[in-house]
Order: C-alpha cells, then sequence, then structure tokens
C-alpha cells in the first residue's frame, strides 16, 4: 500500500497548471494540432505534453482510428472531473471585483422572438442604467446555439428548458409560462363563450418553428375526433396577435405574451377550452461562465426582472 500511495504522489508531482490545459484541449479536441492551437503550443510541443500525460495516467488517452483519435475508457472518465477543476482554478484567480458602472464589451445572447418581446425590455433598461458601457447583441436562437454557447461565441441563451438535453450545460428556470386564446376585442366569441365546440368552429392563427411537428393541441383534438382550421401560419410571436386583432382568428400563445399585446391592440383573453402543458423558460450557459463575475451579474439581474413578469 505505501508503494502505490508514494507512485501516484510522484505523478501528481509531474502534473502542473499548463500540463492540465493540455489535457483538457486534447480531451475536448480529440485533435493534437487544434489542442496545441487552443493553449498556444506547437504541434510537436503538444504530441510532448501527451507523452507525458500517457506516463502520468499510465495510460493512452487517445488512440488513432483512421484519420480520427478517439479517447479511450480512461480518458472519458477524467475529462468531467478535469474540467471542474479548471473551472474551479479560473474562478480561484480571477478579478475580485465587478464594476458594472465602468465595465466595457458586448454580450452576445441568443432567444426567440418571445424573449426579445417579453424578457428584454426591462432587462435592456436595467443594462443601460447600471452598466451604460456594455453593448447586447441578440440573435435568433435556432439549432446552432448549443454550439456557439460552447465555443465562446454567445455568452447566455434563453429559451423553453424541455430542448436542454446537453448535461454540460448549466441553466436557471426563470418561470414557469401557460398558454391563452387571444382574440380581437370585439370578436363574436365573446358573446357565446368559447367551449370546445366554438374553439373548432372559427379559423385559427398559429405561431409554427420550421420543421417542428404536430402541435399539441391539433394531437388532443384527434383523439377527441375534432379538428381545427388553422388559416394562418406565422414564423414570429410578434406578428400574431397584431394580425389576430384584425381578424376574426383565435390565437393559443403564451400567456406573457397575450398579456404584453393586449396593452397594444384591442385584443381579449380566454382560458383554452383544451388544457395545455405549462413548460419551464429559462437562461443557459456554458460552465466556463459559471464563476464570471460579469456573468454572474448578468444572470442575476434577469432573474430579477423576470420574478416581475
Amino acid at each position: 500500500m505505501i508503494l502505490i500511495a508514494d507512485m501516484h504522489e510522484i505523478d501528481l508531482l509531474k502534473l502542473d497548471f499548463k500540463l492540465l490545459l493540455a489535457l483538457r484541449a486534447l480531451l475536448e479536441e480529440q485533435n493534437v494540432t487544434r489542442a496545441g492551437e487552443r493553449v498556444g503550443l506547437s504541434q510537436s510541443a503538444t504530441s510532448h505534453a501527451l507523452s507525458r500525460l500517457r506516463a502520468v495516467f499510465h495510460d493512452p488517452l487517445l488512440v488513432r482510428s483512421g484519420q480520427d483519435m478517439l479517447t479511450t475508457p480512461r480518458a472519458e472518465a477524467l475529462l468531467e472531473p478535469l474540467q471542474a477543476i479548471l473551472l474551479g482554478i479560473e474562478h480561484l484567480i480571477q478579478p475580485l471585483a465587478f464594476d458594472p458602472k465602468t465595465a466595457q464589451g458586448t454580450i452576445h445572447i441568443a432567444s426567440s422572438d418571445y424573449t426579445t418581446c417579453v424578457i428584454l425590455p426591462s432587462v435592456v433598461k436595467r443594462i443601460e442604467q447600471e452598466a451604460p458601457h456594455l453593448n447586447l447583441v441578440c440573435q435568433h436562437w435556432s439549432s446552432d446555439s448549443f454550439d456557439f454557447l460552447r465555443d465562446g461565441t454567445l455568452d447566455l441563451g434563453f429559451a423553453a428548458l424541455s430542448i436542454l438535453q446537453d448535461r454540460q450545460f448549466q441553466f436557471q428556470e426563470l418561470f414557469t409560462e401557460d398558454f391563452v386564446c387571444v382574440v380581437r376585442a370585439a370578436h363574436p366569441v365573446l358573446e357565446q363563450g368559447l367551449t370546445l365546440e366554438s374553439f373548432v368552429a372559427y379559423s385559427h392563427a398559429l405561431v409554427s418553428i420550421p420543421q417542428s411537428s404536430k402541435s399539441y393541441i391539433d394531437t388532443a383534438l384527434e383523439t377527441l375526433g375534432m379538428q381545427r382550421r388553422v388559416m394562418l401560419k406565422v414564423a414570429h410571436f410578434f406578428a400574431a396577435p397584431l394580425i389576430v386583432a384584425q381578424s376574426n382568428l383565435i390565437l393559443l400563445t403564451p400567456r406573457r405574451v397575450a398579456m404584453l399585446f393586449a396593452q397594444f391592440a384591442d385584443l381579449a383573453m380566454l382560458e383554452s377550452p383544451i388544457k395545455m402543458q405549462d413548460y419551464s423558460y429559462g437562461q443557459i450557459w456554458h460552465p466556463r461562465h459559471q464563476y464570471d463575475l460579469q456573468h454572474l451579474w448578468l444572470r442575476k439581474l434577469v432573474a430579477d426582472e423576470t420574478q416581475k413578469l
């Protein structure tokens, strides 16, 4: 037992911070050239670092398979604790203070127009007041957004948390959203009441995500032997309520969108005759930002503002 303990102690002495950074880059990139570029090493220096790491861990870590390199089971087991250790070290050595009044730079976020309409107005107001030199760039949430969060192109994302399947991302639930029906203020359905029969009797507008599957409500109607006519499909939450305000269409939309547009258009809100499943909405970020002081400030600001919605 003493010999084994001594061997482990010697191995630990061979590990320095730069070698740990090289190890993370090698395991994440699975490519010697790209790993070297990430940590500022030449290809030969990175290969030498890999040789040292293999000796320390008594494992090849990366093995060649055709033109690619694959991680060994030992390497896969190392990656998650290694990332946590390096994040902790980065937290240890980062500046101890963040002053939003003097902070400069650009925050990059991804969201749907739902977030742009519902969350951003009050968030931007606070940023303008507390961090007058920070800029904000908002791009549409897409299938690439997770990759952009990984590589640092994006700082923060806003989305329904049901899409969050990759556990390497951190997240915070901001609120739970439900659905209501929206019609124009003088819609004839307001006189008779919105029943299941009147719901399917009128045409509908639908905010449709490209290539999405059949909506929950249409599936529910099919089980009841009923079908609605979707007369209009649009890609944005922003447009749908304004169109509905000028027509006899019914729109099923998140409650916070309905409440927002009811302030600017002649709209009435009605409870849906079919109960829709509520969903959690939140902010998502990569673990590299977990302890970043500017990021902590931003996430708290967002959380504070969404509590008022």
